[in-house]
């Protein structure tokens, strides 16, 4: 295993990758994956359906990352097989296509040419509160900038597309609080207009049918993010959006649901801070309390670099906002750790050695209370008494404490490391 991520990191350094390894850059990177005999039918199937061989395609977001989802869409207990792929000769999108089992094998009933060159994410949801499940899947292209909502139902074995529409983002989440699942969207951007946030529901119609919407207030604003999370103000889920200006400015604003009504409970001058990387800081569970956390940049006087930010997460969502987390992050790496609240004011960040060395300083008499470093991927690390590992990922931080930093301290520090990228 050592020599592989040893291997791996090589590759991606003579690839021209720059940072670390994601997951798209791992997926060009290594071989197909090894179906398991059923996938490798599936795959068959399709391949002889169309007389040549298929490449399959990841999402590139979502849960459900398999370019081959075996589920009941129809709900009578019956595998269907839905598969993502590009053929060769067969245009430049990628495709989508529904099989279900047989005694003879696997029938195709769908098999389509999508609306991008890469899928985003793909879904399987109940949108009409019947026994089966849609297909909802996001296409978007390379550089990420533009999505397609495309809705494909599942009646009676007949494949059918239902719905489309541009968009910048979209979840699938029961946000109107009667038990079926609804698709809340941020629709697109012309030149010096206002984004719309959409609620897309079947209330008890034959069709999705936008049941509220509600403009946001930023002009040319890009959404990075919408979740829903648990709230104070509302038995209903809330929605939450991050999104940015021209002038690299982040907004967070959050509603709910009400009567076709869309309603603010955070409202987007509340929460404001100004990110140039080039990723997005958007707000999460960092708890898993079922609400979700907004971070905020610290303006600070104690920090060597721009780099280096303190930085706290706080939930807005509740009756009076509570911070969870204080601490800091490094924006390169796109790494936070919390530290410990009696710290804030007395310590300061700065470099060590490299831009791979982050020191926490206590401004009083300059003792490095913490030192990180980001070590190389694939090697084993010796420890000492005064050590620990923080890991994400492919990512390994050593920890160094000065001794005055106590035990729970250090577990606290280091059991709290957070990729935010």
């Amino acid at each position: 295993m050592k020599r592989f991520l040893a291997l791996l990191l090589v590759l991606l350094t003579l690839s021209g990758c720059s940072g670390f390894a994601n997951k798209d850059n791992i997926i060009n990177l290594l071989s197909s994956p090894k179906l398991s005999q059923r996938e490798s039918e599936i795959v068959e199937s399709i391949k002889a359906h169309l007389g040549r061989d298929i490449i399959l395609k990841y999402p590139k977001q979502g849960e459900n990352v398999s370019p081959v989802q075996i589920t009941d869409l129809s709900g009578d207990g019956t595998d269907q097989a839905v598969v993502l792929y590009t053929a060769p000769g067969q245009g430049g999108n990628v495709r989508m296509a529904v099989l279900t089992a047989s005694d003879e094998g696997w029938r195709i009933d769908y098999d389509s040419e999508g609306y991008g060159t890469e899928f985003y994410k793909i879904i399987f949801a109940n949108l009409d509160g019947e026994n089966g499940r849609q297909i909802i899947v996001g296409y978007t292209f390379a550089d990420s900038s533009e999505k397609i909502l495309a809705v494909y139902s599942a009646d009676d074995g007949n494949i059918r597309e239902v719905e489309y529409r541009s968009c910048q983002d979209f979840i699938v989440e029961d946000v109107t609080g009667d038990d079926v699942s609804d698709i809340v969207l941020a629709g697109i951007n012309s030149d010096n207009k206002h984004t719309q946030l959409r609620i897309l529901s079947n209330q008890g119609n034959s069709a999705l049918a936008v049941v509220a919407a509600k403009q946001l207030s930023v002009p040319n604003s890009r959404v990075t993010n919408i979740i829903v999370s648990d709230t104070d103000f509302s038995d209903k889920n809330a929605i939450l959006l991050d999104y940015t200006d021209s002038y690299f400015r982040v907004y967070t604003q959050a509603v709910y649901y009400e009567d076709y009504n869309l309603k603010t409970v955070l409202a987007p001058d509340v929460v404001q801070k100004r990110w140039v990387y080039d990723y997005s800081l958007n707000s999460k569970d960092v708890d898993g309390d079922g609400f979700a956390e907004t971070p905020t940049v610290i303006l600070s006087d104690f920090s060597s670099s721009e780099n280096l930010k303190f930085m706290e997460w706080t939930c807005f969502l509740l009756n009076e906002p509570v911070r969870k987390y204080y601490g800091f992050g490094e924006a390169d790496s796109g790494l936070y750790f919390p530290l410990p609240d009696e710290w804030q004011n007395l310590v300061s960040l700065r470099y060590g050695e490299d831009k791979n060395i982050w020191q926490v300083v206590r401004i009083s008499d300059e003792t490095v209370l913490a030192q990180f470093d980001l070590l190389s991927t694939g090697y084993s690390y010796e420890l000492e008494d005064n050590q620990s590992m923080a890991s994400s990922g492919t990512l390994q931080v050593r920890i160094t404490f000065d001794e005055s930093v106590t035990t729970d301290q250090r577990e606290y520090i280091t059991n709290g490391m957070m990729y935010i990228k």
